[in-house]
């Protein structure tokens, strides 16, 4: 079984959570965990069986069924101006054929916010590990057998200059790397990402405002601040491996009415690596609908650039859109439907002789997910999703294990207090 990358920010689960949020309240009810006065904690476990018919994501399909327990702990604390929300989690998954793919996975996400009439500031920080492969549409990669840890941290100040003037500043810093090993699996590249932004709204009406945003970001691929076992082995080759990008987007924000809300804002986004540079539209959408007290939906999606783990000097543009609905037919049933596109523009760039290759990769996802509550501790859920990936051959003819399709089926119980 050979490694397979798949490299991504997958808008995904924006559309299955944002659908999900206006039915919360009352589509749930179970219990709020134990209250120590402003102070709760809910700990949970899942149990879930799920079949996977491509579990190395290639066109000469593997199928095999995997167990996996998912504990866990969520905590929050309210305060008169300020809060906490904190969860910590733990996987393991078992592989009933092909054993050498069991792995674990944990992780913690910590995020603190502070306001006031005018201002308020949210920190959110998180820790990701895993020890196997990252899923495209769960964590965003896929390296098989080898570790992968992650950790970033992120800020946002929003300022309300007048009644029509608001402005937000954030900054972000994110640390990936691989525990790669030398002679039995191919290099992945982690990188080590920092950026800063500017945005600013000018009410328009009571409900409409114009937003500009302008950002700069900055990677360093094969780097690692916090690992120091993580060295660049190619500092001698010819190009840096630092890459800039500049973007600056503009747009609307609206809430139309209580249940109709969207933010759409489009631009361009420069972005120079290996001594090169490339300039392409960038966008970013978000909408939601509470259509009644059965049906909401969600739409989202984005443009931009970011570094490959796969090559070391290679861009890769980005391009998402994704579409989701979910009904509540009875109080403790919710059904979601959704779907995602995302297409990869990769451009690579030959570490010794400059020469410049380009291929485009699409990929297409579509899922079905019902979750019921059983009582107040007890839930149970099923899902189904498939998924098809080409890319174009015509352009890189050496690359035809990257074209392929996979479904994924699930059934699981979930205990939380």
């Amino acid at each position: 079984m050979s490694t397979r990358k798949m490299v991504s920010r997958s808008v995904m689960w924006l559309c299955a959570g944002g659908a999900l949020l206006p039915f919360a309240a009352e589509a749930q009810v179970a219990s709020q965990g134990f209250r120590y006065g402003n102070l709760s904690l809910s700990p949970y476990v899942s149990l879930e069986y799920l079949y996977d018919s491509n579990i190395i994501y290639d066109h000469n399909k593997y199928g095999d069924s995997v167990f996996r327990v998912s504990p866990g702990l969520d905590l929050k604390y309210q305060g008169m101006d300020w809060g906490v929300l904190a969860n910590a989690w733990y996987s393991h998954s078992w592989y009933h054929k092909y054993d050498v793919k069991d792995y674990d996975r944990w992780g913690e996400r910590l995020s603190l916010y502070r306001e006031a009439t005018k201002w308020k500031l949210v920190v959110t920080q998180g820790y990701t590990e895993s020890d196997q492969n990252d899923s495209l549409q769960l964590d965003g990669g896929d390296g098989v057998w080898r570790n992968r840890s992650q950790f970033d941290v992120n800020a946002v100040f929003s300022y309300d200059i007048n009644e029509r003037l608001s402005a937000s500043v954030n900054a972000l810093f994110t640390d990936m790397w691989y525990g790669n090993s030398t002679g039995q699996y191919r290099d992945l590249y982690g990188y080590m990402h920092w950026g800063f932004g500017l945005e600013i709204a000018h009410r328009l009406t009571e409900r409409s405002s114009l937003v500009l945003s302008g950002s700069y970001q900055e990677y360093y691929s094969g780097e690692s601040l916090l690992n120091s076992d993580v060295k660049n082995r190619e500092r001698n080759m010819p190009f840096s491996n630092v890459s800039h990008g500049y973007s600056l987007m503009g747009g609307v924000a609206s809430r139309l009415t209580e249940k109709l809300r969207y933010r759409a804002l489009v631009g361009a986004t420069l972005y120079d690596y290996a001594d090169d540079q490339s300039i392409s539209p960038s966008y970013s959408l978000d909408a939601t609908w509470v259509i009644n007290r059965k049906w909401a939906a969600t739409l989202a999606g984005a443009g931009y650039y970011q570094p490959s783990e796969r090559s070391y000097y290679q861009r890769k543009t980005v391009y998402t859109l994704s579409a989701g609905i979910t009904h509540q037919p009875i109080k403790r049933l919710l059904l979601t439907l959704d779907g995602v596109y995302r297409g990869e523009d990769n451009e690579t760039v030959d570490g010794y002789s400059g020469y410049i290759s380009n291929y485009m990769r699409q990929q297409y996802t579509a899922r079905l997910r019902a979750s019921y509550q059983l009582q107040k501790y007890v839930s149970v859920f099923a899902s189904g999703e498939y998924t098809i990936q080409d890319i174009n051959r015509s352009v890189v003819a050496n690359y035809p294990k990257d074209s392929w399709d996979r479904y994924l089926l699930s059934v699981g119980l979930q205990l939380r207090y």
